[in-house]
């Protein structure tokens, strides 16, 4: 009791200097620190053992930390998926692209191949029209030319 008065006293100086003469800040010293406050259940025995309070908390953590491993698992996972979704789009609108290039490309093919004929443009000399003079290949000392 001799300690509480004397830290009341001395709280009142302090609200004195702090606050003036009005005493205005007086309660703003009266919870300053360096009291002691006096806790409500001090008196009651302490409940259960130092080691056993430290094993529920490492157990907590090591919990905690699980969670936590899970959470940043689930996100991998999660991100894997949507970064296979849109590649596997991204290659089927490749493929319907390159699908798409390779159609246009054989009908221009088909297209000119029925405008441009080679043989109407590069005429052939076929051997059974030039052989067609047998007199003239076949009995060369009877024709008068060679």
């Amino acid at each position: 009791a001799a300690e509480q008065a004397a830290d009341a006293e001395a709280a009142a100086g302090a609200a004195a200097t702090v606050g003036g003469d009005d005493g205005c800040c007086a309660d703003v010293a009266a919870g300053a620190v360096g009291q002691d406050m006096q806790m409500p259940y001090g008196d009651l025995e302490p409940f259960g053992r130092e080691d056993t309070a430290q094993e529920l908390t490492q157990a907590s953590i090591h919990e905690s930390d699980a969670m936590v491993d899970q959470l940043e698992r689930a996100e991998v996972a999660e991100e894997k998926r949507a970064v296979f979704r849109a590649l596997t789009r991204l290659r089927g609108a490749a493929i319907t692209s390159f699908d798409g290039v390779a159609r246009a490309h054989t009908g221009n093919v088909d297209e000119f191949a029925r405008k441009y004929k080679w043989r109407q443009a590069h005429p052939l000399r076929h051997l059974a029209n030039e052989e067609s003079d047998v007199s003239r290949w076949a009995f060369p000392n009877d024709s008068k030319s060679l």
